[in-house]
């Protein structure tokens, strides 16, 4: 029987990624994305539902699967007010994977960053590290977070500070001085291949994956 999937985030950078590599997965035969805008020329495995995100009870009856991808992220250029930032990170994540988990999902996927933690003084490392706990309170039968460092991809708007750290993250790596850090960069669709290759081989428990574990 074939998986049913949701994802949040589907527009960004590794959520499109995954939504792209999940389209092509014979195993996974519905798949339902929770968008601002919707994306054209989608096949008809995917079923796109436009949302604000404002009152998450409307949307509980269209979180209907068995994986949840929690890949949802901005950026303090388009967020500069944290108390936004928070709502949109922490809001919409944990929002969306407390319905999956009320509607018996066993399987949540969450993209974080590498420094995630609860104790940081960086407002970014402090708030993924408050994203994660309350994914692990919400007890998912199987949890797989993901700690990525710098990403590498192509987005459709211009981030021209982003592509230059992605040259000079490069240059480094040249230089073979993060050739097994954690904080290696990593293309967006290593990632996306990561979060498929538990599909169907789900172990219980939480799993924290860094470069190391998702290049593997």
């Amino acid at each position: 029987m074939g998986k049913s999937v949701v994802i949040v985030g589907a527009t960004g950078l590794t959520g499109n990624a995954l939504l792209q590599k999940l389209i092509g997965e014979p195993e996974v035969t519905q798949i339902r994305i929770f968008v601002r805008k919707p994306i054209a020329d989608l096949p008809k495995k995917v079923t796109q539902i436009t949302t604000d995100f404002s009152d998450f009870s409307l949307l509980k009856e269209h979180v209907i699967g068995d994986i949840i991808y929690c890949c949802v992220g901005t950026t303090r250029k388009k967020t500069p007010d944290l108390t936004d930032y928070r709502k949109i990170d922490f809001g919409i994540n944990i929002g969306m994977a407390t319905l999956a988990k009320e509607n018996g999902f066993p399987t949540v996927h969450l993209i974080s960053a590498i420094g995630a933690s609860t104790t940081s003084r960086i407002f970014y490392s402090k708030l993924k590290g408050e994203i994660e706990e309350a994914m692990k309170e919400l007890n998912f039968d199987n949890c797989y977070i993901y700690q990525p460092s710098m990403l590498i991809g192509s987005r459709t708007e211009s981030r021209p500070l982003e592509f230059l750290s992605q040259k000079l993250m490069l240059f480094f790596e040249g230089l073979h001085l993060l050739s097994k850090s954690e904080y290696h960069s990593i293309r967006v669709e290593t990632i996306a291949k990561s979060m498929l290759h538990t599909l169907g081989k789900e172990v219980e428990g939480v799993h924290v994956q860094r470069y190391q574990e998702m290049v593997r």
